[in-house]
């Protein structure tokens, strides 16, 4: 193959939308995924993902949400998919909660529509929580949540149809560069291109070692469970939600997605995990006594759910010590530029950090406002 203009490592999230945007710029690209398309080994699976604008994690990220949700609108018009569910979210706490509040600044400093809910307004709203007297809480209408299966496929398929070549079972042995390009050995050929991107997730600091130290891998669950009344779980009624827990990983919750096949089921997870795995070696099988603590966390916040856990998976999150995004060329290597560290609230993301990843590759620069995520932040 002739020297390319750039080459994507990974084609889950993260490189699906940096592919797509590559080939939406004219560059010669192709990609290189390690298991199938839309596979559940990683990190971007899971059926649906919660996608909000009043973000608590930092403020800084709702430029980016904004780009991101255009970019799914966008992806939806050339390819027909439906991606996103304007369901709402709805973020719970005690009174005083850090992420309540955290999500009401990001909103006023960005304009972002919310509706702050006391303890009889949440119960009058949404009446299937029961919560304390002393709960708060943050209604954004603008929230929901996109299908990440359909959202890879749909920019691997347009990226495709704008001449980008897909490699599926494919591992990469080694990562080369040189002043003049970038090699990628696979078992059968060496790949040549200008400009790569790494976007491997929970084997980017395999790829990269000079990463290791920033990247940490957890074992998460997802649990899906059948409401006893389907109506109260549909999106009309319930919206995506987050439960701030205090000290203990937040629970969260995605309503019936209209679009899966089977029977409806709603998602519940807790956000966070300190089991730390390696990728190869992750337990994925759900034991009963995982199911039973998700299935009593939903029971008694949610009595209305009811049900049981009919289906669990796992996950991996990849992230850094600070939990923010690795957006950035690699030190010592001026043709690489990684994506990493997403897992956790990435995938909501993932359009915007494809383009800016795309800039990067081809001007060197982007407008995106992507500075707070550079690797400079690690280095005091």
């Amino acid at each position: 193959m002739d020297r390319l203009d750039a080459i994507v490592v990974g084609l889950g999230g993260a490189g699906s939308q940096v592919l797509r945007s590559l080939a939406l710029r004219g560059a010669r690209v192709a990609g290189i995924e390690r298991f199938g398309r839309a596979h559940g080994r990683g990190s971007s699976h899971g059926g649906t993902r919660v996608t909000r604008h009043a973000y608590f994690e930092h403020a800084d990220y709702v430029p980016l949400l904004h780009a991101a949700t255009a970019g799914f609108r966008s992806l939806e018009d050339a390819t027909g998919e439906a991606l996103l569910e304007a369901c709402g979210v709805l973020v719970i706490g005690p009174r005083g909660s850090t992420v309540v509040r955290a999500s009401a600044e990001a909103a006023a400093r960005w304009s972002i529509p919310v509706e702050p809910l006391d303890a009889a307004g949440l119960r009058a709203r949404f009446p299937l929580f029961r919560v304390d007297d002393d709960a708060e809480a943050l209604w954004e209408p603008g929230g929901g949540f996109v299908r990440p299966e359909a959202s890879i496929l749909a920019a691997l398929r347009h990226a495709e149809s704008l001449g980008a070549v897909v490699h599926t079972g494919t591992a990469v042995r080694a990562i080369e560069e040189d002043g003049r390009e970038v090699r990628v050995r696979l078992d059968d050929r060496t790949m040549r291109a200008g400009q790569l991107v790494v976007c491997a997730g929970p084997w980017a600091a395999r790829l990269l070692p000079a990463l290791h130290p920033l990247l940490r891998v957890t074992r998460q669950i997802q649990a899906w469970i059948r409401p006893v009344d389907i109506g109260p779980a549909s999106p009309s009624a319930l919206p995506c939600w987050l439960i701030d827990r205090g000290e203990e990983p937040p629970l969260y919750g995605v309503p019936i997605d209209p679009l899966a096949p089977g029977p409806p089921l709603a998602k519940v997870a807790l956000h966070g995990s300190r089991r730390i795995v390696q990728p190869e070696e992750l337990a994925r099988g759900v034991t009963a006594s995982e199911r039973a603590v998700l299935a009593a966390l939903a029971a008694a916040h949610l009595p209305g759910l009811g049900g049981p856990v009919l289906r669990a998976r796992t996950c991996m999150y990849t992230q850094t010590p600070d939990e923010h995004f690795i957006v950035d060329r690699v030190p010592g290597s001026p043709r690489t530029v990684v994506v990493a560290g997403l897992s956790g609230h990435g995938f909501k993301l993932t359009p915007a950090l494809g383009q800016a990843a795309a800039d990067l590759c081809l001007a060197g620069r982007t407008d995106l406002p992507i500075g707070f995520l550079g690797l400079s932040r690690f280095d005091s």
